[in-house]
């Protein structure tokens, strides 16, 4: 009992430091509180006493720690991390921390700990399973350990379970687990420039043949020798919400550069140095504050980088990453609210004298690189990074529709996007999209998308075939284009000017085959895709009026199951086509004696319907049906 209140005597009287305190920075009282600290036979509220007033003193006398961990044995105090009761743990990690934080030769001690395979999960049981202050206390050990030896990098940041715990202590509010929290993130974050400076000069050695690696994989453990192998542990630190923010700056991205560089060249494990250093480049391509405060160092070396080393790569991850960060990277330039003149240079010059030249390659690669390269083209020609006139190259063109004489169920909507960009392109001459000879395909792949139901598909196909009828009927001399139908004008008979031969698409009668669909997408309750068939329709009966005419007489219970609607709130604009679309074929019928049976009780059907919609109080409606009407008179009823 006597021992106790002695012990919290000096207990008392080192918590308040000055000359007394002072008095007990002696070498026979620092052994004798070791003594008793580690007794097992000694009480425990005595033993922890005494570990209590070791970690005051050395914490008013910081030189004294080398005293106090000599005595204790550095190894035995981490190995025993796991024992005792929470305060023993909390004394324990006390005097480990202010160990590696006071002693300047502190990697004698911990080539001690290199064979002990339970001090990190210890540790990460601590960081998992201990109180607040037991976690705080466990992240500094762990930080400092990593800080002090590289070694430790990948035992703890290449273990799932400490990252995941690190980030769901980011909910935590306890004041000082927070602090703890931010040092560690700090100090392990610190760490990073110095390992990437090492692993750049091995490299750099090794490319230079003064010395051979060991390097037979990344993760392997038998060339400990090697800083590369602790490479993966960024990219481990790149993926936790703790250290995302905090490992890259200019001077970290700088580094990346360098060894993209560096991976251009061969080197002994390139091929696996170069897939974990894609991955850490599109870690953080994917987060816009990164890619816009670096701009200067991905556009004039990231990005061109990238180029070189996806020519010739013969690994499909690779070359897909590169293109990857280049599609992420230029997505963020785009979006981009304001940029000035020599960024908007640059740009253009990654876009014709990087991403260009490799299109080729990067369409007839593997999926899903032609996708990516696809998107970021239309990207590029709409925001005039890239002109058509820069990709009219016939290969290079016919690459483009390529996609439609094969699986349709293997197209993605970039492939349809690209076509459109580039059939509403003024700078493609007509005759080129004739000669492709695809109108067909682009009708099979409507008819293709509508029977799937695939809804994200229907309004860029659309856009695509309006596109080809647009520049059939663009050719006819004298055109002007408006979206109000006027196939039944009067200073019009037949609606159609003549055409332009040397300016027109040959096959462009092929969509005659495709009425019915573009009926069945007019009652369509998405008002764009109803507003786009409809259109496409008026088009069709101005580029190829025989065909128009024969498909939509043959699909005349779509055409009433339309009219029909006409008092349910259906655009006056789509019905007004369809009426005009009506009586234009009426006209045609008779004009070129088409034979064509008709349904007389669908016939009377229609006229029943149209002859309501004469009264409908728009004007321009009403005479679009008191012209069908008088059209539809004409026609011969035949069962």
């Amino acid at each position: 009992m006597t021992q106790l209140y002695a012990l919290r005597t000096i207990e008392n009287i080192s918590s308040q430091g000055g000359y007394w305190a002072a008095r007990f920075i002696s070498q026979d009282v620092i052994s004798n509180l070791c003594y008793i600290f580690r007794a097992q036979g000694k009480q425990e509220s005595m033993r922890l006493t005494a570990g209590s007033c070791l970690v005051r003193l050395a914490r008013f006398n910081p030189p004294s720690i080398l005293r106090i961990i000599e005595k204790l044995s550095f190894k035995d105090t981490a190995s025993s991390l796991h024992k005792g009761s929470p305060r023993e743990q909390q004394i324990r990690l006390n005097l480990l921390n202010m160990a590696m934080l006071e002693i300047t030769n502190i990697g004698k001690y911990l080539l001690s700990l290199a064979e002990d395979k339970n001090l990190v999960p210890n540790l990460i049981s601590l960081i998992e399973q201990g109180s607040e202050i037991l976690k705080g206390k466990a992240l500094i050990f762990a930080a400092l350990l990593c800080k002090n030896g590289k070694r430790w990098l990948p035992q703890f940041f290449c273990n799932a379970r400490l990252l995941s715990n690190v980030d769901r202590l980011l909910k935590e509010k306890d004041s000082y687990l927070k602090l703890c929290l931010d040092a560690f993130a700090h100090t392990v974050a610190s760490v990073v420039p110095g390992l990437l400076e090492t692993i750049t000069g091995e490299i750099q050695q090794s490319s230079g043949g003064r010395r051979r690696m060991q390097f037979a994989g990344l993760a392997s453990r038998n060339s400990a020798k090697s800083n590369i192998n602790l490479f993966p542990v960024i990219l481990n630190l790149l993926g936790s919400c703790l250290f995302k923010h905090r490992v890259v700056d200019s001077g970290v991205l700088q580094q990346f550069a360098n060894l993209l560089r560096l991976a251009e060249s061969p080197f002994q494990g390139r091929d696996e140095f170069q897939i974990t250093l894609l991955k850490v480049l599109e870690s953080i391509a994917e987060e816009p504050s990164a890619v816009h405060q670096n701009c200067d160092i991905f556009v004039s070396q990231i990005l061109p980088s990238l180029a070189v080393l996806y020519k010739g790569n013969k690994d499909g991850d690779a070359r897909f990453l590169c293109l990857k960060i280049l599609f992420d990277s230029m997505v963020i330039f785009l979006n981009e609210t304001s940029q000035n003149e020599q960024k908007l240079e640059d740009l253009k010059s990654i876009s014709n004298s990087h991403f260009l030249p490799l299109y080729p390659s990067f369409i007839e690669d593997e999926d899903p690189i032609p996708m990516y390269a696809q998107k970021l083209l239309v990207m590029l020609i709409e925001f005039e990074y890239i002109e058509i006139s820069d990709i009219l190259q016939t290969k290079t063109i016919s690459q483009c529709f390529e996609f439609l004489l094969g699986d349709l169920s293997t197209a993605n909507v970039n492939n349809v996007m690209l076509c459109f960009t580039l059939a509403s392109a003024p700078e493609l001459e007509t005759k080129i999209l004739s000669q492709l000879k695809v109108v067909r395909k682009i009708g099979n792949l409507l008819e293709f998308v509508c029977a799937k139901e695939m809804e994200d598909f229907v309004e860029p196909t659309l856009n695509l075939c309006k596109a080809f009828l647009l520049r059939q009927v663009g050719s006819r001399k004298g055109f002007i284009y408006a979206k109000d139908p006027n196939l039944l004008s009067d200073n019009s008979s037949d609606g159609i000017i003549a055409l332009d031969q040397h300016e027109c698409i040959r096959d462009i009668a092929d969509f005659g085959d495709n009425v019915g669909v573009l009926l069945e997408l007019t009652k369509s309750n998405e008002m764009n895709v109803a507003d786009l068939a409809s259109e496409c329709l008026i088009l069709l009966f101005m580029a190829s009026p025989r065909e128009a005419t024969t498909g939509f007489l043959t699909n005349l219970s779509k055409v009433s199951a339309i009219l029909e609607s006409w008092s349910r709130g259906v655009p006056h604009l789509l019905l007004q086509r369809i009426l005009h679309a009506l009586g234009y074929s009426c006209r045609q019928y008779l004009s070129y004696s088409i034979i064509l049976s008709l349904s007389k009780p669908e016939i009377l059907k229609i006229e029943a319907i149209v002859s309501e919609i004469k009264s409908s109080g728009v004007p321009a409606l009403a005479d679009a049906a008191l012209r069908v009407a008088l059209e539809l008179q004409r026609l011969p009823r035949r069962i």
